[in-house]
This record gives structure tokens, sequence and C-alpha cells, in this order.
């Protein structure tokens, strides 16, 4: 789908914001959590919203939806960066305790 149906759209323009916000709440807190070494959420929380965005990435390309391949793609990236930082870094905390 190109991005002229999409912005061409009342529909396309409302998924698109939908889409901004959703990153413009995720992008800070994963550069939080890259920055500090310290993940603000539960790991089952993370490992829940890794697979479950995952899993609407592989079904927005089956629909070919474009919004949505975008947001739970980044989504997905966020989530396992976030994942991976309470993996190691938590891990190597308690550790040194």
């Amino acid at each position: 789908m190109a991005w002229n149906i999409i912005l061409g759209s009342p529909i396309g323009i409302i998924g698109i914001f939908g889409l901004i916000l959703i990153l413009a709440a995720w992008i800070p807190e994963t550069y939080s959590t890259i920055k500090t070494k310290k993940v603000g959420m539960r790991r089952e929380f993370i490992f829940l919203y890794l697979f479950g965005s995952l899993f609407l990435t592989l079904h927005s390309i089956i629909l070919n939806d474009f919004v949505f391949l975008i947001l739970n793609a980044v989504a997905t990236l966020m989530a396992f960066i976030n994942l991976y930082y309470s993996l190691i870094y938590e891990n190597k905390r308690k550790r040194n305790r």
C-alpha cells in the first residue's frame, strides 16, 4: 500500500496519527532503558508485549496493512530491546549484590 493511498483518506490519517502517538510513548521509554540500563517494566509484561506485537506484525503483513505493520514491527523491536536489557543487565545487578 502506497503512502499516497494511506494519507489520502481520513482513516489513513487517523492511523498514522495513532502510530505516531504510540511510537512517541515507546521511543523515550526505550531510550531511557538503553541510557540507564534499567528497565521500568516487569519482564512478564515485556514477554507478552513482544510476542503479541510479533504476531500482530505477521497479521498485518497478511492483511497488507501498512500502518499496523510499521506500528507492530517497531513495537516488537522496542519490546525486544527492553527484554534484552532486562535479561542482561538485571541479571548482572543481581550477581553483583
